[in-house]
């Protein structure tokens, strides 16, 4: 016969391990891991007149995308309209940093898109354009950041150095190609380097969108043949001090020199006064590449 005190040992034993099975199938799987934020977001990319042929790059960005968290699709640059309808019913359902890509016809249907969602208040995070037609509308001015791939010696499908529309203030960043070898109209949209750039800018907007103060100058870039495609945001104005020079702050804000120089239209040698205004290049949020932001803060504080 069981003795009292055995029998309330055996029900608290049983207790706690129903209690400890009960806490084991509550807690959800990796709840120990180490928690990361996810992106959110929508992208909407466009084809460009003869996408199903050539645009597989789009394609190709869009499954990368998706990857990412952010929720991506592809479409006809036909098919702008509808599409922009249905951004802003799910925006006003639910508010999500909006990224939109096109690909030459595509890339005029992505301003007229931004424009779309401009007349009733939708801000975009991102547009990125790639060898836009002559004919693509100015960036309007709901439109946060913008990014444009063009080669200016198209004069067939492409070409288009879009500008900036009446009342934008964004970040702005104009890159033209013309002098990259193997690169044409047709195959801009597949290189796996801007692939990777677009993709890790998407995905750090979408999780910590930036806020980053200061001046946004605008970037207007021609690439060299042989230097890495780097896809900044937009300038930064910095003040030299004394015994800067152009290749001083190249290192400190970790960009080629190449890019000051032609961005401020000095050449290497340049003798540099004090508190003299240098535009900088710079990406809004950090990314695979260093980012002048930082360098910034703590440059000027000197």
């Amino acid at each position: 016969m069981f003795h009292p005190k055995h029998i309330a040992a055996v029900l608290i034993a049983m207790c706690l391990a129903s209690t400890g099975d009960a806490a084991s199938r509550l807690e959800p799987p990796g709840a120990a891991e180490k928690m990361t934020i996810q992106p959110r977001g929508r992208a909407y990319l466009f084809r460009g007149f003869i996408g199903l042929l050539t645009d597989r790059g789009m394609d190709k960005l869009t499954e990368r995308i998706n990857r990412t968290g952010v929720t991506a699709d592809v479409n006809s640059y036909l098919m702008w309209r509808g599409l922009a309808d249905q951004a802003m019913s799910d925006y006003r359902r639910d508010p999500e940093p909006i990224t939109v890509i096109g690909h030459s016809l595509g890339g005029d249907a992505a301003v007229k898109f931004a424009e779309r969602l401009d007349a009733v208040g939708i801000p975009v995070s991102l547009l990125v354009t790639y060898d836009p037609t002559r004919f693509a509308h100015s960036v309007p001015p709901n439109v946060e950041r913008y990014v444009n791939l063009y080669q200016s010696s198209n004069i067939l499908g492409g070409g288009g150095d879009v500008v900036q529309g009446r009342g934008f203030h964004g970040h702005y960043a104009s890159f033209d190609l013309k002098d990259r070898r193997g690169m044409f109209h047709t195959n801009m949209e597949k290189f796996g380097d801007i692939h990777d750039q677009l993709v890790s800018k998407i995905a750090a907007l979408a999780a910590t969108p930036a806020s980053v103060g200061g001046e946004a100058i605008p970037l207007r870039i021609d690439i060299p043949a042989n230097a890495t495609i780097e896809l900044w945001d937009s300038g930064l104005p910095v003040s030299a001090h004394a015994g800067d020079t152009l290749p001083t702050l190249a290192a400190t804000y970790h960009v080629p020199l190449w890019a000051l120089t032609q961005v401020n239209n000095l050449s290497e040698d340049a003798a540099l006064t004090k508190g003299a205004r240098i535009i900088v290049p710079r990406y809004l949020v950090p990314m695979a590449a260093p980012s002048a932001v930082s360098s910034h803060a703590a440059s000027n504080t000197r």
